[in-house]
């Protein structure tokens, strides 16, 4: 089977969520076997790092331009179609020639709409309604996110494939002392921390997570952590920002943007706890991420979150700022939880491959390739 493929999240400078999941499973499937050939489409040349085997991989470097998927990339695979073409997002040509299948991390652009500007909402979810009838197969990368694709917008459950994220082996909790203390060094973390790894968005709920913070350091004066936010500047930050400075917490607040990939690993190992309270997650990578670390999480026990850390988490209310300080309490002060935790966590994250997610992947592409939908 020729499989097409949107590589462009794979190729940009600084990877993260989408970015970091289409880099992953593009290198997957190019190791699983089967003679199944690959065409990855881009808008510029692939960076050195792009994840690809000449054996079975091409790529095809289209103009740059407004409405790419739309103008660029339809035009091609209508001149030279594969046998389904796969979008690591929502974005889906729409006059192609060929079956589709698309990804849909979330739908938060819906139930959380002033949590996005105008503009984006607007667009995610015109864009969404568009590509639901004309995709032969939809992707969602949780059972939540499947759930609400079939609920919100009546796709026939028979066309959805779930596919959960993997972790990758570079998140391990043997991290090298070396890489330990590299780490310490280039981010100058010279106490213990507490950590959140995610773009700064507000649907993030940064905000209460610092709050939060600072009322566990108020009841405890000597507590010696910091709180780390790491992560790239998303969209409408000023309010995460505006948090952390009338905190009294701000002077153990830091934010370091964005984290490069070869330094997340042992930053999230070297933590205490990782705390991802999001207001909603189609997935929540991180999770599974400081589970395969070792490192205690605390998350939130809505959406996607309970699926995918199961018991091996605490799971607190994302709008309860005290249960939020009350969780982050156990975890910073009871070291017999934190490693009851760390065992849990070490043996869920082993569920969560890429190669896994590889495989359900093709299968949802092979559906999909037998499956003849008009544009």
């Amino acid at each position: 089977m020729l499989v097409g493929i949107d590589g462009r999240a794979a190729n940009e400078e600084k990877r993260a969520g989408i970015g970091n999941y289409c880099c992953e499973l593009v290198r997957a499937m190019q190791t699983l076997g089967g003679g199944d050939r690959f065409r990855v489409y881009l808008d510029r040349p692939a960076r050195p790092d792009f994840p690809v085997n000449p054996a079975n991989t091409e790529f095809r470097i289209l103009p740059a331009g407004r409405l790419w998927t739309q103008r660029m990339l339809a035009a091609e695979l209508r001149r030279d179609p594969p046998e389904v073409f796969f979008a690591p997002t929502m974005q889906i040509p729409l006059l192609c020639g060929c079956p589709r299948v698309g990804t849909v991390h979330d739908l938060a652009f819906f139930d959380f709409g002033r949590h996005f500007t105008r503009r984006q909402r607007t667009f995610a979810r015109l864009q969404t309604r568009l590509a639901v009838r004309s995709s032969a197969r939809w992707i969602a990368v949780s059972q939540s996110t499947a759930d609400d694709l079939i609920a919100r917008l009546g796709v026939p459950r028979e066309r959805v494939s779930v596919t959960p994220e993997g972790v990758s082996p570079s998140f391990r909790s043997a991290v090298l002392k070396s890489e330990s203390e590299s780490v310490r060094a280039k981010y100058a973390l010279d106490a213990p921390y507490l950590l959140y790894v995610g773009r700064i968005q507000p649907r993030k709920n940064i905000a209460r997570l610092i709050e939060a913070f600072a009322a566990l350091q108020t009841e405890q004066p000597g507590l010696p952590h910091q709180l780390i936010i790491a992560g790239d500047a998303g969209w409408m930050t000023s309010g995460t920002h505006e948090a952390a400075e009338r905190s009294s917490a701000r002077d153990a607040i830091r934010f370091l943007g964005f984290i490069p990939e070869e330094d997340l690993p042992p930053l999230i190992a070297c933590a205490d706890t990782l705390a991802l309270i999001s207001l909603w997650e189609g997935f929540g990578l991180p999770v599974v991420e400081a589970m395969a670390c070792g490192t205690p999480v605390v998350t939130s026990n809505c959406s996607s979150l309970p699926e995918v850390a199961g018991d091996a988490a605490l799971l607190v209310d994302p709008c309860n700022v005290s249960a939020i300080r009350d969780a982050l309490k156990r975890l910073l002060t009871d070291p017999v939880l934190r490693e009851e935790l760390s065992n849990k966590g070490l043996e869920r994250s082993k569920a969560f491959t890429w190669e896994n997610t590889a495989r359900l992947t093709m299968e949802a592409l092979a559906k999909a390739s037998a499956f003849k939908l008009q544009d």
